[in-house]
């Protein structure tokens, strides 16, 4: 795998510090897509350049995720708004923690007689619930929240190299996505953990490879958006109301808990 720079330092998309810190959420999945893991350069200013970056974009949403116009990406940004994949492995493990030892060992071996007759779904599933047995990469405390945020920061951003997405529109959808992070998480590695974890049960397999050395290359190297960039999103942005979930014209995050609001009496 090359390796590509960490940072476009192009002014012209640097609106706010905050929607840096919100795009440098995506920086785990931009990595390892080989994409520059900081904000787009603006199509105005980047010429060449730029029509490469619409490229990458326009084939990365074609081939993973069906994506072919704004219809489609406000979709699937909506999902991962609502629901994403931290849902499902949430209620996955308590179920599988919840489960009897009798019960255990019957699923177990439902999944296993069905794994050896190569069915890839029960393979993954059966990889899930030896996860969660042994507690595997943390994954009975994980939030699953940061696999969901990296790709939508990507989505995001591809959104806006392609025109589908005005600024303000990422603006608003990446706010409230990186005020979740924050209230959720306490640092860029604690959030690395998470995605590590929430990509491997979306994968239904231990990948350590190439996520530990990627990791390593965000914690360390000095031009790293998680070393230029402080972890938490400022205070002021956070006074803003919750985003409606409605997602008909333009994508949104949906806030799982609405921020408490400060008594008028404090």
């Amino acid at each position: 795998m090359s390796e590509p720079p960490f940072l476009y330092l192009d002014d012209a998309g640097y609106r706010s510090e905050p929607l840096r810190w919100a795009y440098a959420l995506g920086a785990c999945y931009n990595l390892y897509h080989e994409y520059p893991v900081d904000l787009p350069v603006d199509p105005e200013t980047a010429g060449r350049r730029f029509r490469g970056q619409r490229d990458r974009a326009e084939g990365w949403l074609r081939r993973d995720w069906s994506i072919e116009d704004r219809a489609g990406l406000v979709a699937a940004m909506g999902w991962l708004g609502r629901d994403g994949h931290r849902r499902d492995h949430r209620a996955l493990v308590r179920r599988y923690c919840a489960l009897p030892g009798r019960g255990w060992h019957e699923r177990e071996a439902m999944l296993a007689e069905h794994a050896r007759e190569g069915n890839e779904a029960a393979q993954a599933q059966l990889w899930r619930m030896g996860a969660v047995g042994r507690d595997l990469l943390g994954c009975r405390a994980a939030n699953f929240l940061a696999f969901d945020a990296a790709r939508a920061a990507q989505l995001a951003r591809n959104g806006y190299v392609l025109g589908f997405l005005s600024l303000d529109e990422v603006r608003a959808y990446l706010f409230d996505l990186a005020r979740e992070v924050s209230a959720s998480f306490a640092s860029w590695q604690d959030y690395g953990r998470d995605f590590v974890v929430g990509r491997a049960f979306w994968a239904g397999a231990h990948e350590a490879e190439p996520w530990d050395p990627l990791m390593r290359r965000l914690d360390t190297e000095i031009d790293s958006p998680w070393r230029r960039i402080l972890f938490g999103f400022p205070e002021d942005e956070t006074s803003r109301g919750v985003t409606s979930a409605d997602t008909r014209d333009g994508p949104c995050w949906t806030l799982e808990t609405a921020p408490v609001a400060a008594r008028a009496d404090a």
